[in-house]
């Protein structure tokens, strides 16, 4: 079987793989649709870290959480006044679907970007993966969600 090479050599080559180069044997340069969507996954995670705790913020200050129901599970709020005082910060959540247009964006990108030849991967690598993780997060959700509906 492998007749022109010696006895136990394991590959055809002596070297695990030959780096792929320009013909005129320039180094690869990045991906520049790799570097955009590693870019905007770090913006949008660190944007959806930043919202959900100003949100989050936000709300524990207009709602006194004591307030809703007492010790023995008895409402003293409400549905009327409880969305009176959060109404003014739910503007806050029309970010989200905004975060998550730019992951999608980001996601494409670093596809796109793993598929260019001649080009290193490893920003198109790192932004395909970071953009993919808040995405299967949310889908996760979604079917926690509805999952929890059904039943």
């Amino acid at each position: 079987m492998n007749d022109p090479h010696e006895k136990n050599e394991q590959f055809a080559k002596p070297y695990g793989f030959t780096p792929v180069q320009h013909p005129n044997n320039e180094p690869l340069k990045h991906s520049g649709l790799g570097i955009a969507s590693f870019v905007l996954a770090l913006v949008s995670i660190a944007s959806f870290v930043i919202l959900s705790i100003v949100f989050v913020g936000l709300l524990t200050d207009a709602v006194d959480f004591t307030q809703i129901v007492d010790a023995n599970g008895n409402r003293l709020m409400t549905d009327e006044e409880l969305v009176e005082k959060i109404q003014p910060h739910i503007g806050f959540l029309a970010f989200y679907p905004f975060l998550l247009l730019m992951v999608l964006v980001g996601l494409i990108l670093g596809i796109v970007g793993l598929a260019r030849p001649g080009r290193k991967k490893v920003f198109a690598i790192l932004g395909t993966v970071f953009n993919g993780l808040p995405l299967l997060f949310v889908l996760l959700l979604l079917v926690v969600g509805l999952g929890a509906g059904a039943a």
